[in-house]
């Protein structure tokens, strides 16, 4: 699907479905999972933190910055140089990140036991051998990571979206087809092989897009390559800024094993994973779509174009994050209860859960104005700004996460409330350095767009706080759509009353592709 200004917009909504499939099916893996153990069992706690180890190993050692560094200088080869010196380049690369994320696992398998200590000492011993065993099971997820990650860079940069949008709803489908047939037969480590497995399909699923794009594998690593030179000097401040999810999921693990409350680090789990499936589907659809326009717009010398995509794609993102972020601070619990109470997962699970929750949603704007805000800089070559911006905001989480849990013994709430400060402060630092770098893309247009979004959500709480103090709903269902559904209407009404023109502009290109005749 080859980007124009045409199918921009198709575009656009075809990853914003593709992701929200992705992560719909995400959520189910996780209800299915959720079911089976609950939060405060042995299975779910290891479970939970073995699944997330490998994971924080990839993001510190490499993260964002496989597709971050990767992109611009593939792009500038490709517009430069020719196809040729890209896909070469391209080789050395993935070639790179392959010999990176297998000593990874290597080391992480052989040293798992040491490491399950280090992260998650506050467990018992038998938790903590069952959390190394999935360990051993699950560190090879890292080497599929790393080069989806590659092939997904190669992909968006010849203005491929499609496959790159499916990858994640392929992986999480294979493992609720394992979960729906086998369930727990066979235990809490079948589930991890079948992760595993379930990971590999998001580098399958891409070869045949890569072959038709020109991309032939070869066994070539030089550290003397010029590009490759680029792209280390370029990801060591990126893989530095990206440091802050997998440090503040390393710290909530390492303070919540030590909690008195067992079910801590699951349900903090999953309520980071349902809002993660929020915050994430518009900002990475529109992140992903962006990133390499702004590259080509920096790399052309276009300010215009580039602060124009920039405030564009940030009032579009606040547009829906705003009131999805009221919506799961007023609905936390009964969200909760919806989706995940069933089977081990009880009403304390429940509470423990949507608890976690309501503090993480504090922080979904900050996290989604500095991942947007993060492409600007990269787009410019500038991986310092973020890795500055993501220090500090490490160093605010994990102070103000050891004064409430050590200091005033704190329960889980605050490891999920420091988050959100964090993120704030991250997001907010980043959106003014950026439009002090790229002026124009904080203008006034984006200004009176977001009053009028903030006003038009407080609106909204108020409508749904009258709902649930005026009504009793017993249906768990109903619980949750009749206040989500009124709250949406009265959001969207008032921002057509309030002229929010993105409102309208989405509105108007909906109509008229209802139109007979339209394309």
């Amino acid at each position: 699907m080859k980007i124009t200004k045409k199918n921009t917009a198709l575009t656009a909504v075809f990853m914003i479905a593709a992701t929200l499939a992705a992560k719909v099916c995400g959520m189910l893996r996780d209800i299915l999972i959720a079911a089976m153990y609950g939060t405060d069992t042995a299975e779910a706690i290891a479970f939970s933190s073995a699944s997330r180890i490998p994971v924080l190993f990839f993001d510190i050692a490499l993260g964002s910055a496989v597709t971050s560094a990767f992109i611009p200088i593939f792009n500038q080869y490709l517009s430069q140089d020719g196809k040729e010196r890209a896909m070469n380049f391209a080789n050395l690369f993935i070639n790179l990140v392959l010999f990176i994320t297998c000593l990874l696992a290597a080391l992480g398998i052989a040293f798992s036991r040491q490491v399950v200590t280090v992260i998650a000492g506050g467990y018992s011993i038998d938790i903590l051998q069952l959390i190394a065993s999935l360990v051993v099971i699950l560190f090879p997820m890292i080497v599929f990571t790393g080069l989806a990650f590659c092939f997904v860079g190669i992909l968006q940069s010849f203005g491929e979206f499609f496959i790159p949008s499916v990858i994640s709803l392929v992986s999480n489908l294979v493992l609720i087809l394992y979960l729906v047939i086998f369930k727990d037969t066979f235990g809490v480590r079948g589930v991890a092989v079948a992760m595993l497995v379930s990971w590999s399909t998001q580098v399958i699923v891409q070869l045949p897009a890569l072959y038709k794009c020109g991309y032939r594998y070869s066994p070539r690593l030089s550290f003397k390559d010029e590009g490759i030179r680029r792209v280390c000097f370029l990801a060591l401040p990126i893989i530095l800024s990206s440091w802050v999810q997998p440090i503040n999921n390393l710290i909530n693990i390492r303070l919540a094993s030590g909690l008195s409350e067992q079910g801590s680090v699951a349900a903090l789990d999953y309520a980071n994973r349902l809002y993660i499936i929020l915050v994430g589907v518009f900002t990475y659809a529109v992140t992903n779509l962006i990133f390499p326009a702004l590259s080509r717009a920096d790399s052309s010398g276009d300010k215009d174009t580039f602060t124009q995509i920039m405030s564009t794609g940030l009032k579009y993102v606040l547009i829906v994050i705003i009131p999805i972020m009221t919506g799961f601070l007023l609905l936390s619990t009964p969200i909760i209860r919806l989706i995940y109470e069933r089977g081990q997962f009880d009403s304390h699970s429940t509470m423990l859960t949507a608890s976690a929750l309501f503090y993480y949603s504090l922080g979904m704007a900050g996290y989604a104005l500095q991942e947007i805000s993060n492409r600007a800089f990269y787009a410019m070559n500038d991986g310092k700004t973020p890795m500055v911006i993501s220090v500090c905001g490490i160093s605010v989480n994990i102070l103000l996460s050891i004064v409430l849990v050590w200091g005033f013994s704190a329960d889980h709430r605050a490891l999920a409330f420091a988050a959100s400060v964090s993120a704030n402060l991250m997001g907010i630092s980043a959106l003014l350095l950026a439009n002090r770098r790229a002026p124009g893309i904080v203008n006034k247009s984006f200004l009176y767009c977001l009053v009028k979004v903030v006003i038009s959500a407080l609106i909204m709480a108020s409508a749904v706080v009258i709902i649930n103090s005026v009504f009793e709903i017993s249906s768990r269902l109903l619980s949750v759509l009749v206040p989500a559904f009124v709250g949406a209407v009265i959001y969207f009404v008032c921002c057509m009353v309030f002229r929010v023109h993105e409102v309208s502009d989405i509105l108007n290109k909906a109509l008229n592709k209802l139109k007979p005749g339209q394309n």
